[in-house]
């Protein structure tokens, strides 16, 4: 392979950490520095990841791609802030059983009849998803295109996880906890508006298609 084709390639699997908007507030009693970065494989290919980029406490979930022995990451994952990642956390048992009910389903070969069978907003545009015919969860950012107001469609950017890969993950996050323990006390953003509906609907994070389009989320 060329050198060109070589850097080609690289620029093309590699992704910039982007920031996802902190949560005001959160994170502040975290002091990791760059030297004590979690890193580790829930999968072959897949990382679960504690990074700090421009003063912000981000959690990447990505699979990573390997050039010339060298691993780089890729478009497929999601990243989080400390209150959508406390969001996923507190909705891991609803998640479970929903995985569980449908292998049983499965088993007798019933079906629901709903896509998604669940879907649950995270904060910003990312959602945890879980599709019957699949059977895994789906953590994908999505996005309203300029012509609608009600419709929000799934985008390229995010990782689906068959049950199996959805289990290892839990118990690496369960070691990211105990490393970082102050991760536990970040809050939801939907907690901290106080009832406020006019603050809700102008959050970016809790609302981020409009006030317009709550119903959809």
């Amino acid at each position: 392979m060329s050198k060109l084709s070589k850097r080609m390639l690289k620029k093309e699997l590699t992704v910039k950490m982007e920031p996802c908007e902190m949560d005001a507030g959160e994170g502040q009693s975290l002091t990791a520095s760059k030297k004590e970065v979690f890193d580790v494989e829930f999968w072959p290919g897949r990382r679960l990841t504690l990074s700090h980029f421009k003063g912000q406490i981000l959690v990447h979930i990505r699979e990573y791609a390997t050039t010339d022995g060298k691993e780089f990451p890729t478009k497929r994952g999601a990243c989080f802030t400390l209150g959508r990642l406390r969001a996923l956390r507190d909705r891991v048992a609803v998640i479970d059983s929903m995985l569980q009910q449908l292998e049983v389903n499965a088993s007798y070969n019933v079906t629901i009849g709903l896509d998604p069978v669940y879907k649950e907003h995270l904060g910003g545009g990312i959602y945890a998803v879980i599709n019957e015919k699949y059977r895994g969860v789906d953590l994908r950012r999505y996005w309203m295109p300029p012509a609608q107001n009600i419709l929000i469609i799934p985008t390229k950017n995010g990782i689906y996880l068959p049950a199996t890969q959805w289990a290892a993950l839990k118990s690496k996050l369960d070691e990211l906890l105990i490393a970082y323990p102050d991760l536990m006390n970040a809050t939801v953003c939907c907690n901290t508006h106080d009832g406020n509906q006019m603050e809700l609907y102008n959050c970016r994070e809790c609302t981020p298609f409009g006030y317009s389009c709550v119903d959809c989320i």
